[in-house]
């Protein structure tokens, strides 16, 4: 080995070593409930279990070939690692702390359904990590990449056992907004326990027009599991957001506009809140499919999706996973953070419940909204975090889950899998 080939594989071991020292401190950062970021150690240890073999790798590999994959891995990392520092900030990390929540309160569902199910596999466990991006719309990671490296990059981010959920950073300014996390949860959820391919079938073997279903699944379960996690508060968020774009939607996974919200009204309808569906209908002026693209009869399809019982989450039904609110119990949160006065008996104080009431209040009376909206949100990050619970995050979870470390080898071997193919 000549000194140059000497000087590059020190190089090379001591990025290696640079990184694997990160991920040591981030696991320290987590460690405990006296560490900074508690709720986010299963994660960290996950990922970690993820990423500490391909270094291994990287330190036994080819140098050339190990200076690749070693770029992979720290792009890789970087984008969760940047995610976690954000809450370092004293001006996000509220917003993130209640967002982190509001987010285990859509995927909990979920998980709790499918961990009834022995399989071999078992369900990714951890929630999304939620995050302060540059774009202008909320977006869920993993999806899809172009081609090249950014795909690599992409493949190697679907691998890992922690998926990211990115929202606009102005969002953190306006916490109405912060409820569409449920529908980038509603794609983690789709991904995360096998759903797509179930419900494409079940679409083909029951519904007329299938394929426009099929085409637009991602899109169309997003918004149902939005619904259904954050009910009127949803809804009315989203038909404000798309409206935006009424002459049509950003890609044809989407169906256009008012499909979008006469999905969601029908959503409603059938989770028991006829009244909120009409309001939503009517604020749409009952123009609701008028597409070429769409099928005629939207109802009974949503039901379908609804009320059929689904393999990945242990036999439950999509409906019957979330308990009924009633929507007059969040009509009257909402009103109760407007006037500044006590919650309404039976109301949970979690962000599940506080996020839409944020959203539903703004809804209601954007001006007054406008007037008390420091207190307002105070109030909703205050009570929050007073009843955040560790969920998956912490080993006091309500769940009973493998140990994070068994999560992240099953994701280190895909990881080595793709960087073999490669």
């Amino acid at each position: 080995m000549t000194p140059a080939d000497r000087r590059r594989r020190a190089a090379l071991l001591a990025r290696a070593d640079g990184l694997a020292a990160d991920l040591d401190h981030w696991l320290g950062l987590t460690a405990d409930a006296a560490a900074p970021f508690p709720h986010h150690h299963t994660q960290v240890r996950a990922l970690d279990a993820a990423l500490r073999p391909l270094l291994a790798r990287v330190r036994d590999g080819e140098p050339r070939r190990s200076d690749v994959e070693l770029s992979l891995i720290q792009e890789v990392w970087c984008r969760l690692r940047d995610a976690l520092a954000q809450r370092w900030d004293a001006s996000t990390a509220p917003f993130l702390a209640l967002a982190d929540d509001f987010a285990w309160s859509c995927y909990l569902p979920a998980l709790t359904a499918a961990r009834s199910v022995a399989a071999a596999d078992p369900p990714a466990a951890e929630p999304p990590l939620v995050h302060l991006t540059r774009h202008a719309v909320p977006f869920a990671l993993p999806r899809p990449a172009a081609d090249g490296r950014p795909a690599k990059v992409g493949q190697l981010q679907r691998a890992l056992p922690v998926p990211l959920v990115g929202l606009p950073f102005a969002q953190s300014r306006h916490l109405p907004e912060a409820v569409l996390t449920a529908h980038e949860v509603g794609h983690c959820v789709l991904d995360a326990f096998g759903l797509a391919d179930e419900l494409g079938d079940l679409l083909r073997r029951t519904t007329a027009g299938a394929t426009w279903w099929t085409d637009r699944l991602h899109e169309v379960f997003a918004d149902l599991w939005g619904t259904l996690c954050a009910g009127s508060g949803f809804a009315f968020i989203l038909a404000d957001f798309v409206a935006l774009t009424p002459g049509g939607p950003p890609s044809d996974r989407y169906p256009v506009p008012k499909v979008r919200v006469a999905l969601v009204a029908d959503t409603l309808a059938e989770a028991g809140h006829e009244d909120a569906a009409a309001e939503l209908r009517a604020l749409w002026n009952g123009q609701v499919a008028a597409s070429d693209a769409a099928p005629d009869v939207l109802r009974p399809t949503v039901r379908t999706l609804l009320t059929t019982p689904l393999d990945g989450l242990g036999g439950s039904t999509l409906l019957g996973l979330f308990p009924v609110v009633p929507d007059a119990l969040l009509r009257a949160t909402a009103d109760a953070l407007l006037r500044r006065a006590p919650l309404p008996p039976g109301a949970a104080a979690g962000a599940g419940l506080l996020v839409p009431a944020a959203a539903l209040a703004f809804h209601a009376d954007p001006d007054r909204y406008t007037t008390v909206v420091t207190t307002l949100t105070e109030r909703v990050h205050d009570r929050a975090a007073a009843h955040r619970e560790r969920g998956v995050r912490g080993s006091d979870g309500p769940v009973p889950a493998e140990a994070p470390e068994a999560r992240g080898a099953r994701a280190a071997a895909c990881l080595t899998d793709l960087l073999d193919a490669w």
